[in-house]
Formats: C-alpha cells, structure tokens, sequence
C-alpha cells in the first residue's frame, strides 16, 4: 500500500468535489418540500421520468467523486479505470437528463414536433461528437485513461498508479465545448420565439416561464466557460476541479425552474379573475391568442 501524490491543485479538486456534493444535498433538503407538493402526487409520465433522473442520479455520479475524492491509499494490483469510467457515464447521464427537460420547454414554447426532432438528434450527434474528441489527443494531457506523469519540484517523475490519481486530463475541454454549442443553441431558439411569437407576454406566468428557462442556459453558459478555462489554462492537477460542479448546477436549476413554475401556476390558480373553467393545461398571451404552451409537457 502506497500513499497517493498530492499538491496544490490535487488538493483544491478534492475539496471542490466535497463541497460541490454538501452544496447538492442541501439543496436538495431545502427543496424536498417543494418536490414532496409539486411532484410526488402527479402520475408518472415520460417527463417526470426525466426530472427524476436529473434530480437523483446527480447523487450517484457526484457520490462517487466524492468517494474517489477521499481516496489516499493505493493498493498494489488496484485498478480504478473502470471506476472512473463508471463515474464519468452518470455524470453526462445527469446533464443529458436536465438538457431534457430544457428540451420539453422548448418543445412547448415552439410546438413544432419537427423542431423537436431535429433537437433530439442534434443532442445525439453533441454527445456522439464530445465522445470521439475526448478519445483523440488534441491536446497536451488530453487522456485520463493513461498514466499522466507529474514533475515535481525536484524533477522526480510520480506516476499515477492504477489511474487512482483524483486526477483528469484535458480532454474534458471538448465536452464542455460541445454543450455550450448545443445550450447556446437552445438559448438561441428560446430567445427567438420568446419577442417573435410571445412579445406581448403580459401574465407573470408566462414572463416567470421565459426569464426562468433563459436564466438557467445563461447560467450553464457561464459555468461551461468557467470550465473551459479551468480545464484548459491551469496546471494538469487542477483539472479535476471541474467534475462535479458542472454537473451539480445542471440538477439543482432543472429543479428549481420546474418548482418556481409550478409555483406560478397555482398563484395564477388563486387569482379572482380566473375563470373556473379554463384548463390549466394552457396559457393565455395577450391579445386573446391561445398560446401552445402545454402543461402537460412540462408538469411531473
């Protein structure tokens, strides 16, 4: 039993991972009440499906780095590729399930099966395409499946053995590249049909429905070029800040922009000049124009 290399960077990832899984679980305590009102009674559909990956699996992928993150030891014959790879395959699971319900909102906003297609496939090939660049040696550092060696302050090469090193190459950078292209893409559509079909939107249903679905891809804008840079600039050891946070702000947005709605929805219930009869299933736009925004497209 061998104790794993150690530095700055290696250290700070560690911390980051652990504070990025405490900050996930108490999200998730400060929430449990909102999902308790908002989700557990409604029939399971396709999209609650989605929402319940998006919110739970984040606690599996994150789990594990969190685990990987305490790791100190290396035993003799040990290998943690399998791990790693494991690890890795809930993280971009998780993302792919928020992107999803990103999706269904697009879907309604447009109503446009066709639109919706051309989406499901464009998030296939995005997926497809950051998997075969991460696979490629693009850049310096860029495997996270081969021994990478450190120099140290005296010129002593340390190897990662077993790849148990809490340690990742760069080539993380195409995956992160790669979903800001598809959220800039989404951010885009939204923006469009948001002041060219619904530019008279007066109702805080509506406006709460828009500014929540383009606050939550400006977010994961920034955080992607925040993980760009810190994959890309910083030493090798620091990469691994990365892991969890990405993941993590995915999960807890998807879930707060579906509670915040269905919060709007009941006040909009409550209000006096709400007809008893009208669906809630669809929003009414100024104007009188019925809008295709669908409820049952987006509820769990």
């Amino acid at each position: 039993m061998t104790a794993l290399y150690v530095d700055a960077g290696i250290q700070a990832s560690k911390y980051c991972n652990a504070g990025t899984f405490a900050v996930l679980v108490f999200d998730y305590c400060i929430t449990l009440e909102a999902e308790s009102q908002w989700v557990w009674h409604r029939k399971w559909t396709l999209v609650r499906s989605i929402f319940t990956i998006s919110r739970y699996l984040p606690f599996f992928g994150i789990g594990m780095t969190f685990a990987a993150a305490l790791r100190t030891q290396y035993y003799p014959g040990e290998s943690c590729v399998e791990y790693r790879k494991a690890s890795n395959v809930l993280h971009i699971l998780s993302i792919v399930a928020a992107e999803g319900l990103l999706i269904t909102r697009i879907y309604a906003s447009w109503n446009s099966k066709r639109l919706l297609t051309s989406l499901l496939v464009f998030s296939v090939v995005c997926v497809v395409t950051s998997y075969i660049l991460s696979d490629t040696k693009l850049v310096p550092n860029s495997t996270n499946t081969t021994p990478i060696y450190l120099p140290n302050m005296i010129g002593v090469n340390i190897p990662d053995p077993g790849n148990c090193l809490f340690m990742s190459g760069r080539n993380n950078v195409f995956n992160y590249a790669v979903l800001s292209l598809f959220e800039l893409v989404l951010f885009c559509l939204m923006l469009f049909i948001r002041f060219r079909r619904y530019k008279n939107t007066v109702e805080p249903l509506q406006k709460r429905f828009f500014n929540d679905t383009l606050k939550y891809m400006i977010y994961i804008l920034v955080m992607s070029s925040f993980s760009i840079f810190l994959t890309m600039f910083p030493p090798v050891t620091w990469v691994s800040i990365t892991d969890s946070p990405q993941t993590a702000i995915h999960s807890v947005l998807a879930s707060r922009i579906l509670f915040s709605l269905r919060t709007s929805e009941s006040e909009r219930r409550l209000e006096p000049h709400q007809a008893s009869g009208e669906l809630l299933s669809e929003i009414r736009f100024a104007g009188s124009q019925l809008s295709t925004l669908r409820f049952e497209a987006l509820s769990v």
